[in-house]
């Protein structure tokens, strides 16, 4: 049996090909420039077959690891914050001069481009978050919890700072997908707690007033009360676009060319 895996490879070796052997006829989407943002104890990797697709596509993609996390886990340290992450994004966006970006966040990384929109709006045409945290100035990622209150809820930290993923690791992804949740369980690396308990602060509203989505990945268990209302929130705000994929949490790996196809076609909207 052909693994999801495999099967998307072919996928994205065979919009590669068509785009290079017939590139007017098969780019029907204009090029964009996209920022990945990755989750919590994920890294840029997490993004590579998304971002595959979408260069066969002719777009520029950029996918950042966070700084402590998958190959800059080397660089982990308690001082390591919400305002380290922003400066990795914002200074990405700088030192590359982009323009017109398309930023994405998933999970964790909802936070993330929620300070960078704040700080480079001029830079940004659209905002994604994709199953992410959408917050405002004073909130935090654990809902104001202390570090001690947070141990106790995710389990015990690592020299006090780092938190290992939850076991059994799964981010949304299926047993079935064996050949994925292997692949992905040996990447995930222990977030930084600092992340966690700093405040997020806006000067200019976030991601407000810039157009933004938000991408739900439907195939969960039953959500709390208290979820439904966010989710609705989503729906009814008119300064909001809304979409689903019928996947987990972790899209970019169970449904990565599905993924890709949405971000393009939200870019291609814009």
């Amino acid at each position: 049996m052909i693994s999801r895996r495999t099967a998307a490879q072919g996928a994205v070796a065979l919009a590669y090909s068509v785009s290079t052997s017939s590139k007017t006829k098969a780019q029907t989407s204009r090029p964009h420039t996209f920022v990945l943002v990755h989750g919590a104890w994920h890294g840029g990797w997490c993004w590579r077959m998304v971002s595959e697709y979408l260069r066969s596509r002719g777009h520029k993609v950029f996918a950042p690891t966070m700084t402590g996390l998958g190959e800059k886990s080397h660089l982990a340290s308690a001082d390591v914050n919400l305002d380290t992450h922003m400066t990795d994004v914002s200074n990405l966006l700088i030192w590359e001069e982009l323009e017109n970006v398309i930023l994405v966040g998933h999970s964790y990384g909802g936070g993330i481009i929620s300070g960078v929109c704040d700080a480079h709006k001029d830079r940004i045409s659209h905002a994604i978050f994709l199953d992410a945290v959408a917050p405002n100035s004073g909130d935090t990622m654990i809902g104001g919890a202390t570090v001690e209150e947070a141990e106790k809820r995710l389990g015990p930290f690592i020299d006090g700072y780092l938190a290992p993923p939850r076991e059994p690791v799964s981010f949304g992804i299926p047993e079935s997908m064996s050949e994925e949740l292997a692949w992905v369980r040996r990447r995930v690396t222990p977030h930084l707690v600092g992340t966690w308990t700093q405040e997020f602060s806006f000067n200019n509203g976030g991601s407000d007033g810039l157009p933004r989505t938000f991408i739900y990945c439907s195939d969960k268990p039953p959500l709390s009360e208290q979820q439904k209302a966010r989710l609705q929130s989503f729906k009814d705000d008119p300064t909001w676009h809304y979409d689903e994929l019928p996947c987990g949490h972790d899209s970019m790996v169970i449904l990565p060319i599905d993924t890709a196809q949405m971000l393009e076609r939200i870019a291609d909207e814009t």
